[in-house]
């Protein structure tokens, strides 16, 4: 087991950019929720019944944003595309979990009796789910699948497109997040990591910080692209 634990964010940072994680914990940057994600996340409650826009931002959402921001724009979008899917209503919400074994832990969004959901407030890509977002299901599902002693899958909804696509866990998985864990693991107790630059970059908050100087690529995508 273990030395210290380490949250399943960090590990899918360090699969992503190991430097991400380093100057996410060396930086001090205030964390701010993306709007469109707190609008998402308020909507994955009522996923499995009837959507209603006007529901959703009376039962809490007008609560938790600001007047100024887009909100409403996002959750009528939202509610408009997930409508034209059918949705299963989850069990539990906001479930707790971890791994003694790899020493990590999370949160996962919705919860079944065989299975669990990410929600994320983008599109979806044409197919499968982004690299990110697999290593994250792959982390939930080895934490639940410690915790309850048997296999869980799990499923990517992207709410800004309406999409949910299912991830089933394989060996090269569990290879990858290996990789991720160590890497995180390294940045963790102090090590700096070999500084990298990829697609990812044009998105990162810490672009202006990070001066890359090679071409990377991410150990996720290593480990996808050997299976």
């Amino acid at each position: 087991m273990p030395d210290e634990k380490i949250s399943v964010t960090d590990v899918v940072k360090a699969g992503t950019c190991p430097m991400q994680l380093y100057l996410a914990k060396s930086i001090d940057i205030p964390y701010e929720e993306p709007i469109a994600y707190t609008v998402a996340k308020q909507i994955s409650y009522y996923l499995g019944d009837i959507l209603s826009a006007e529901d959703i931002w009376e039962g809490g959402l007008k609560n938790l944003v600001h007047e100024d921001q887009p909100a409403l724009s996002y959750l009528e979008k939202m509610v408009a595309a997930c409508s034209k899917v059918t949705w299963r209503q989850a069990e539990r919400y906001d479930v707790s979990v971890f791994s003694e074994k790899y020493g990590i832990f999370g949160k996962v969004d919705r919860f079944f009796d065989d299975s669990f959901s990410l929600v994320k407030s983008g599109s979806a890509p044409t197919r499968g789910v982004y690299l990110s977002d697999r290593l994250r299901v792959v982390c939930y599902a080895i934490c639940l699948e410690e915790m309850f002693g048997k296999p869980f899958y799990g499923r990517v909804e992207y709410i800004g497109s309406g999409t949910i696509r299912s991830v089933v866990v394989e060996p090269k998985d569990r290879r990858a997040l290996f990789l991720a864990l160590r890497a995180a693991e390294k940045v963790t107790k102090g090590g700096i990591p070999k500084v990298v630059r990829g697609p990812y970059c044009s998105w990162c908050k810490f672009v202006e910080t990070c001066s890359a100087v090679e071409k990377p690529k991410s150990l996720f995508s290593k480990m996808m692209s050997k299976a």
